[in-house]
């Protein structure tokens, strides 16, 4: 898995944030779940 692809993640979070908005997520596979754990990201979105 390429790690590049992650990057646009936290920069639409901050832009969505800023404007108290959110982000869902969904139909996530577990290994990109997992990802998101490690990075805290599963603290900021909506997983569903």
């Amino acid at each position: 898995m390429k790690i590049g692809g992650i990057v646009p993640v936290p920069l639409c979070l901050r832009k969505t944030m800023a404007k108290q908005g959110g982000m869902v997520v969904r139909n996530l596979r577990p290994e990109v779940y997992e990802i998101f754990e490690m990075t805290g990201f599963v603290d900021f979105l909506t997983i569903e």
